[in-house]
């Protein structure tokens, strides 16, 4: 037997898992094509900036997850393995002159991604995500299209245990202010927090209802709602969505405290969930507005939405409610 073996975090998908495997994606391909998503294969690496920039500089993914690779020869440029598809899309979307195309702008992939984190089930340091993103379009009737596109998917797949949270996080025009009434709830119990999270007081307070942290939590649970504090615009898209949803029949959950883990997220944010995983792991997938990245990443400004859905952890999904051709991983 070989004295070597696979990194930690890092798997052989044997079968039967590399079947179902190649059954989930084959399936969200004809997903995307189904609905019109153009394909697009993005590079495995970027420019370690456009994470930074993107993604956020107090975010998990890029304070403690980003596989950087050093420089070698004449190149200069740091690169780093993808932890996320959507800073990588933006980035084609400007650079290949996407704006000259009608709008939105449909694109689709399937894609293996990157971070340093915990090994766990249904958490590796490398896995696969799919990914929609809709760039171009900025009112409420893209994102029911995005959002459902994401549920049909999933019940396509046969699963029936997934429930849909949504939330609105705000724009640049309201979220400061919500944001300073977030640090004053939390300062007073500034003590109790874990050291990051007294970090993340400080530099971005949205966090904070992110954490799995005890004293976070039992923080947050009486933490304001940014719904509360939506300026009139945010307000009305808001509830357009949610309206939306309904009429055309995806039923979803009031989450006020959903942020999810990346800066670039305005206005509508969702998250799928399944009933039949545990706990903090039942996450399958989500996605949001990201109207402002674009322009953060010396684009013109340009709306956009978008999603991605954790092939691995929807696999064991499927295992859990016994959807035919999805092994236990």
């Amino acid at each position: 037997m070989s004295g070597f073996q696979s990194p930690r975090g890092l798997r052989d998908l044997l079968e039967p898992l590399a079947s179902a495997h190649g059954w989930a994606t084959d399936r969200a391909w004809a997903a995307a094509d189904a609905a019109g998503y153009a394909r697009i294969e993005l590079p495995i690496a970027e420019e370690s900036a456009l994470f930074e920039r993107a993604v956020g500089g107090t975010s998990d993914i890029v304070a403690k997850e980003l596989y950087r690779l050093e420089p070698r020869g004449d190149d200069a440029i740091t690169l780093a393995l993808r932890p996320e598809a959507t800073a990588g899309a933006v980035r084609a979307y400007i650079q290949h002159g996407m704006r000259s195309q009608p709008q939105p702008v449909r694109i689709a992939t399937v894609a293996q991604l990157f971070r340093y984190d915990r090994p766990q089930k249904g958490r590796y340091r490398q896995f696969t995500q799919f990914d929609i993103e809709a760039i171009g379009d900025g009112g409420p009737g893209i994102d029911l299209e995005v959002i459902e596109l994401g549920a049909a998917y999933l019940r396509e797949l046969g699963l029936t245990d997934v429930q849909v949270h949504l939330n609105s996080v705000g724009c640049a025009t309201c979220r400061p202010a919500y944001v300073e009434t977030l640090r004053a709830h939390f300062t007073p119990a500034a003590q109790e927090l874990s050291e990051v999270d007294q970090s993340r007081l400080a530099t971005n307070p949205l966090r904070l209802l992110d954490s799995k942290e005890p004293a976070a939590v039992k923080r947050a649970a009486s933490a304001p709602v940014i719904t509360d504090h939506l300026c009139a615009d945010c307000a009305a898209h808001h509830a357009a969505v949610t309206a939306g949803l309904a009429t055309i029949g995806v039923a979803v959950l009031a989450a006020p405290r959903l942020v999810r883990g990346l800066d670039y997220y305005t206005r509508t944010t969702f998250e799928f969930t399944s009933t039949a995983l545990q706990g903090s792991q039942n996450a399958i997938g989500g996605g949001g507005r990201y109207d402002g990245l674009a322009a953060d990443l010396g684009g013109p400004a340009t709306p956009g939405i978008g999603f991605a859905l954790g092939v691995d952890r929807i696999l064991i999904a499927c295992d859990e409610e016994g959807v035919f051709g999805a092994p236990s991983s």
